[in-house]
């Protein structure tokens, strides 16, 4: 089988920006799914039952599935090396890279140096830990991920009246386009100095309400809200028109200038509530 530079376990949301990107890098590629649909590779990770025998030798491997648990982890970094070693006596062992998310993250600010929460991580963060420890994995931890049919203020049709009132506590919504984060991975994968565990984010913060008010069902759930006394206090509002809207009104949770700063490159997709998707495939 012929030898590609990444190779992307999982081709999903994520990839689909990725492989635009590293064809019009010349960077050579190999993805999966589970079906082999759109000329991927059909391969599933099945923890101990996992047969590598149908991915291709590669340098630089990005897991875009959860992985769950350190021994998942070590069934897909040592079980990949294993094979291809078997097969290539002179393979390396690759550079790892795998995508998380921020959820372990609840300091405010957060950054790269922030330990994260392991009890709110579970298997998941368990698995990054194993990789980052033991096979030297670059983990990058990403806030809301959206791009394409992933538009934020589509998000208002799972808003009901409870969850509304959970958020007006915390507005704060952080954001990534997939773009970008296709280009934090070719970052990575251009420089072998970027492991360990990384946040990254469009360094920006949004007001997640004055986002969801676009849809008139929220706009109706939040007028019913504010009948009630506590939210007229928490929002200094009585009327949906009255209420503050914008940054000024949300608190950056997550600092991810480390990682660009790093990379020397920056993101370069906002989100903007009228505007469309500047980045379109």
């Amino acid at each position: 089988m012929e030898q590609v530079q990444v190779l992307i376990l999982g081709h999903g949301f994520v990839g689909q920006y990725l492989t635009e990107l590293l064809a019009k890098n010349s960077v050579s590629y190999a993805a999966t799914t589970t079906t082999g649909r759109d000329a991927t590779i059909k391969w599933q990770f099945s923890g101990t039952d996992t047969d590598f025998s149908a991915l291709p030798v590669a340098p630089f491997i990005v897991v875009m599935f959860p992985v769950n648990g350190a021994t998942d982890a070590d069934h897909l970094c040592h079980g990949y090396t294993t094979h291809q070693q078997s097969i290539h006596h002179s393979y390396k062992p690759p550079r790892w890279i795998l995508l998380g998310s921020t959820r372990a993250f609840t300091q405010t600010p957060s950054t790269k140096y922030t330990p994260p929460d392991t009890t709110l991580g579970g298997p998941r963060m368990d698995a990054e830990v194993c990789a980052i420890e033991k096979y030297n994995a670059c983990v990058l931890n990403l806030v809301g991920l959206w791009g394409g049919a992933r538009c934020p203020r589509g998000w208002a049709r799972f808003y009901t009246k409870d969850r509304l009132r959970t958020r007006l506590n915390d507005r704060s919504l952080h954001l990534v386009h997939g773009a970008d984060v296709a280009r934090a991975i070719l970052a990575v994968v251009r420089d072998r100095t970027i492991n360990g565990r990384w946040l990254v984010s469009d360094q920006r913060v949004y007001d997640m309400l004055q986002i969801v008010l676009c849809d008139d069902r929220v706009r109706g759930l939040l007028s019913e809200l504010l009948e009630e006394k506590d939210v007229q206090a928490l929002l200094q509002a009585t009327r949906v028109e009255d209420v503050e809207l914008g940054t000024k009104c949300v608190t950056r949770r997550v600092d991810s200038s480390h990682f660009w700063d790093k990379t020397a490159i920056q993101p370069l997709y906002a989100y903007a509530l009228d505007q469309p998707d500047p980045h379109v495939i």
